[in-house]
């Protein structure tokens, strides 16, 4: 029996289990029956709050966590994977219900009904806004009262909606000096995991993970208003768990766990779980909505090899004159600075040399110095371009010197170096902020050739990659490939969670070159740097451990160091990318001095079309197509002059598009059309019709069924001849031009005459 299929019939025991521990004298508390549930300390009108809680049970239990090593091969490297359980132990239910509105980058998207298929501009799931649903008894009825609690995304490995940020992991160190667990130094986060709220089973089903404040176990029929809630699945409608019910997210299920870092050492850590880290939803007890469980690595490393003290800090290593700059170190026991300080994170002022001691698993270990820079006021930039575009668009946006850009004219986030910044998709008019700063070349990291190991090989997979650390934001200028053969490869940067931070495609010859890639890499540990899967190629240079002087890591002073690779631990063979050139990013220090340049953005125009009917006969007359607004143009087969000719268009379906564009924005609608056969409607084998004629030549439509002659005759409208003409006439559509431009202005008559069928038809034409 699969793991999926015992956990369904597991979860369905334990319902079963508690309705019918679960039993109460009077009808029980349900939303259809408002008047079996009870409050708090009594009485008939009260506000039911949910409690969210972290179980115990399901993270301690033998199985509620899986240790993996960092050895390649598996998916599942370098993870501690987590059972989690989230129990509502209040009054009322947790529950979730959706909005219309919805969220694409830092846009919203107000009364938006999303169109199959449909992704933001970046190529994401756009996340939909809910609202936490209160439920509020008066006497023997309920109110509801709706407040915004975040957002649910679709969730593809999953194929089912999922509330965002619903938990977060850490990997953290006890710190028997700090009494408040949150406050323990963090060896490492894991992603906010997403959860579709549903009752998987009670706290009767799943004893222990339901506590009360005294760490006493609650059963069902603790809960006066057990069941509340109910009827809740993984849809885009409604979600939750109901009193007394218990939501579980298995370890093997995605983003179930905290990434244990590279260097990371066998010995005694505490696994943090937090539930609704953000505080999103309203509840009674807004403190214990965390849990702490001690846990023991055994498959990491098990001597220091490498030093586990690093210092990071966010914004360079520029300390502002009269400002100041945080330094962090990585997760440890304790800490000593060089200044005293014993703190994980310090906030400094001067310029100089800064290091930290600290105790981890691995040992005590002395990290690398971090050398602090003091700048003065930077310069403006001296020219600077806005830019506009239509709504959903990508702005390019330029400032002169070393232009560094910013999302606020004071602190806010760094989010480009360098003089041309395209924008992610906008769909306001967007201010971004530069300033002229100076930048520090910190030199090259890494072996500087391939033939450093003594022996390697052109590698084909294209799975392999470098882990390295960066304690301080730089931009990775350039490095340096040997290929096997010329061809294309997308090489990326990405996060320790394999998340793309950026990539870049690059045309290779065959042999040693220099390739440019200015990646601006954040600070963190365990950033990777490797092929993209969807590279065309791969054929790189990997050296191997042939040479006993090759060793990880490869540092650059305090700036970033090289650790490992994607290889089986123990392996130190070397994958790709030589000789990196580094640039260290510094934070402003222009006193706030930033220019504003602005993204402006145009709406996209919507477009209508209408004329156009679903079918016609193959042999009927060009019909006019309308759209709005006016201006545009319509193309597909038949489409001659904004008129549809069925027969031109032949026998079968065609998509007629119009397409309209205001100067910035061009937007298109299409519909689709079907041109039949049935003959039966034409006239004896032929037809005539007078097509529009703006200026001085009108058009006759003639349909015929067979080769013949047709005779036009131009008369006034009382009768006198002014114009003869014949013209041959072949099976299908024929377009004939009628020269009237010699004639005064006034109403004709034109007649036509089919020889082969002797019938003739007058048409009124207006010169």
């Amino acid at each position: 029996m699969s793991s999926k299929l015992r956990l369904r019939l597991h979860g369905f025991l334990f319902i079963i289990t508690g309705l019918l521990f679960f039993q109460k004298s009077n009808a029980q508390c349900s939303t259809g029956n408002p008047a079996g549930c009870s409050c708090p300390g009594g009485g008939t009108t009260c506000l039911l709050l949910p409690d969210i809680t972290a179980g115990k049970t399901s993270l301690n239990a033998t199985t509620g966590w899986t240790e993996y090593t960092q050895a390649a091969g598996s998916p599942n490297k370098g993870l501690l994977r987590l059972d989690v359980s989230t129990p509502n132990i209040g009054w009322g239910p947790v529950e979730t219900v959706s909005t219309n509105n919805y969220l694409c980058g830092t846009d919203t998207l107000f009364d938006f009904v999303p169109p199959s298929g449909f992704l933001c501009p970046d190529g994401s799931f756009p996340k939909r806004l809910i609202k936490q649903r209160l439920y509020q008894k008066n006497g023997n009825s309920f109110q509801f009262i709706d407040r915004d609690a975040g957002w649910m995304v679709y969730h593809p490995s999953h194929g089912h909606i999922h509330i965002e940020g619903w938990g977060l992991y850490t990997l953290r160190l006890r710190d028997l000096t700090i009494t408040d667990t949150l406050q323990w130094p963090v060896v490492n986060s894991g992603v906010k995991v997403s959860f579709c709220l549903i009752d998987l089973t009670t706290c009767s089903g799943s004893p222990g993970d339901c506590r009360d404040a005294n760490g006493n176990t609650l059963l069902n029929n603790n809960f006066p208003n057990y069941g509340l809630g109910g009827g809740y699945s993984c849809n885009n409608i409604k979600q939750g768990i109901s009193v007394g019910k218990v939501d579980i997210y298995h370890q093997y299920l995605d983003e179930s766990f905290v990434k244990i870092p590279y260097e990371a050492c066998n010995g005694s850590y505490h696994v943090v779980v937090q539930v609704d880290p953000d505080n999103h939803f309203l509840e009674m007890n807004e403190n214990n909505n965390w849990l702490a469980a001690a846990t023991a690595l055994t498959k990491q490393r098990t001597t220091n090899t490498n030093p586990y003290a690093y210092i990071f800090s966010k914004k360079g290593n520029t300390v502002c004159q009269g400002g100041t700059l945080q330094l962090e170190a990585s997760g440890a026991s304790n800490y000593v600075w060089n200044t005293g300080a014993t703190a994980q994170k310090i906030t400094i002022s001067q310029p100089g040399r800064y290091w930290v001691r600290a105790t981890t698993p691995c040992g005590t270990t002395t990290s690398d110095t971090l050398d602090i820079v003091q700048s003065g006021t930077s310069a403006f930039p001296a020219i600077t371009t806005n830019d506009t575009i239509c709504a959903g668009e990508r702005a390019n946006l330029y400032a002169s010197g070393n232009a560094h850009w910013y999302d606020a004219p004071v602190g806010g986030n760094l989010v480009f170096i360098g003089n041309n910044y395209q924008t992610g998709s906008l769909f306001n008019n967007t201010t971004f902020y530069v300033a002229d700063q100076p930048s520090v070349l910190s030199g090259k990291m890494g072996p500087a050739t391939t033939t450093f190991s003594g022996t390697g090989n052109y590698s084909s997979a294209k799975t392999e990659y470098l882990i390295f650390n960066a304690f301080l934001p730089f931009k990775l200028k350039k490095l340096r490939v040997d290929a096997s053969t010329a061809g294309v490869r997308i090489i990326q940067l990405r996060d320790q969670y394999g998340l793309v931070l950026q990539e870049k495609s690059v045309t290779l010859t065959a042999g040693s070159q220099e390739i440019i890639l200015d990646f601006f890499v954040p600070s963190g540990l365990n950033h990777q740097l490797g092929l993209s899967s969807s590279s065309p190629v791969a054929g790189l240079y990997t050296s191997t451990t042939a040479n006993p002087t090759f060793g990880f890591p490869f540092k650059l002073n305090s700036v970033a160091n090289i650790v490992g690779s994607s290889f089986a631990a123990g392996d130190k063979s070397y994958p790709f990318f030589y000789d990196w050139q580094v640039e260290v990013t510094s934070q402003a220090c222009n006193n706030g001095q930033r220019k504003p340049v602005i993204a402006y953005t145009v709406p996209a125009p919507a477009v209508v079309m209408s004329g156009l009917q679903p079918a016609y006969n193959h042999a009927a007359f060009g019909v006019q197509l309308i759209g709005t607004p006016a201006g545009g143009t319509f193309s597909g087969n038949g489409v001659v002059n904004g008129y549809f000719y069925p027969r031109v268009a032949g026998l079968g379906s065609h998509i007629i598009t119009y397409t309209y564009s205001n100067g910035f924005c061009t937007s298109q609608t299409a519909k689709e059309t079907r041109v039949v056969l049935d003959e039966t409607l034409l006239d004896n084998g032929f037809s005539v019709q007078l097509l529009d004629h703006p200026g001085s030549h009108p058009v006759l439509w003639v349909v015929s069924n067979d080769n013949s002659t047709i005779e036009i005759a131009l008369l006034t409208n009382t009768g006198q001849t002014l114009m003869t003409m014949q013209k041959a006439v072949y099976p299908g559509g024929n377009f004939i031009n009628i020269d009237v431009e010699k004639y005064p202005k006034a109403v004709y008559l034109l007649k036509v005459r089919h020889a082969a069928s002797g019938k003739t038809k007058t048409l009124k034409l207006l010169n």
